[in-house]
């Protein structure tokens, strides 16, 4: 767009010189010379337009053939990126059917290879197990011409062993005989039934006694079912009265057992035994803080509680052989000083 400036300003020339002069004949006449000096100022006025017009026409050319420029940048650039996608889809495809191609040539080559190797064991087996079924029909063969063969041989030497101890043995077997046909008139007579009668009679008893027998082992087994109930129902009331269903903080105590000795050399010898529940290190602190001398006595109530506890245990603890027998004795002994 065009547009038009004034411009004003004031030029100050600074001026100065001198002119010589000269006067005709007079009273006094002659000449001279007559210096001057000062500012010439004047106010300037310039108004300047400027025609814009060729520079904007040019700018809106440039303008429109940048935009043709940025259009064809942009379609270059659409065309170049679906182009690169088709390319990279044309390879990615080449290359995933090249993979399977080859894939499957080589599950077709292994194919063809263990086919051929198959059918050639195939051939093999069955070469084997043509020979291995004439093998068998020959042992078939010879086994039943060899036991044929020792057969005969066994059966010969039994009936001769049967006759030389049918010889020897004569009158044992004459005997044999005998009572034989005494059974047999025995199994005849009207004894047969008594001992029928008798082995019915025995045969109820010890049915009797089987069911005694069974009704008392089933007695039992409802004995010791019933002592099992009833400690399961004691050890459950034991823990449902030890659980504590709250989540407060509160303190708890463990048992620990803390004993002194002294040798005779009157050195005092301390050990702490703690529970497990409790941190290793709690048997040092314990021989460290604990004294003898600050352990209270025990009470009657507390000697009477431990006294039955104590021989609760040792009665409830089995000494059927010798050296159980020996242990137990020795604890009371101990227990007793």
């Amino acid at each position: 767009m065009s547009y038009k400036r004034t411009y004003r300003k004031t030029i100050r020339i600074p001026y100065s010189g001198s002119v010589s002069y000269s006067y005709g004949p007079s009273q006094s006449g002659g000449s001279g010379t007559a210096y001057y000096s000062g500012t010439a100022e004047e106010e300037v006025e310039v108004d300047i337009e400027v025609d814009t017009v060729p520079f904007d026409n040019s700018v809106a050319a440039c303008n429109r053939h940048v935009d043709v420029l940025t259009g064809s940048v942009v379609a270059t650039q659409t065309a170049q990126v679906a182009s690169i996608r088709q390319k990279a889809k044309q390879i990615g495809d080449t290359v995933v059917n090249g993979f399977f191609n080859t894939v499957r040539f080589e599950i077709s080559t292994q194919i063809v290879e263990l086919q051929k190797r198959v059918e050639a064991l195939l051939l093999d087996i069955k070469e084997k197990q043509k020979k291995l079924l004439a093998l068998k029909t020959q042992m078939e063969k010879d086994y039943h011409r060899v036991s044929e063969q020792y057969g005969k041989i066994f059966g010969e030497l039994n009936q001769e062993l049967d006759n030389r101890v049918h010889a020897l043995d004569q009158p044992v077997f004459s005997t044999a005989n005998e009572m034989y046909l005494a059974e047999d008139r025995f199994m005849q007579m009207d004894m047969l039934n008594v001992v029928a009668l008798s082995g019915k009679e025995n045969a109820l008893l010890d049915a009797q006694i089987g069911t005694a027998l069974t009704k008392r082992h089933a007695q039992h087994a409802l004995i010791e079912a019933n002592t099992f109930l009833a400690k399961k129902q004691a050890t459950e009331l034991i823990l449902e009265h030890c659980k504590i269903d709250d989540n407060r903080e509160q303190r708890f105590y463990a048992p620990v057992c803390y004993a002194s000795t002294t040798d005779e050399h009157n050195v005092i010898n301390a050990q702490a035994y703690a529970s497990g529940i409790l941190p290793q290190d709690i048997s040092g602190k314990v021989i460290e803080q604990v004294q003898m001398d600050s352990i209270p006595d025990m009470s009657d109530e507390e000697k009477e509680n431990i006294d039955v506890f104590f021989k609760t245990l040792v009665n409830e603890t089995d000494a059927s052989d010798e050296h159980a027998a020996r242990v137990k004795n020795i604890i009371t002994k101990l227990y007793s000083l």
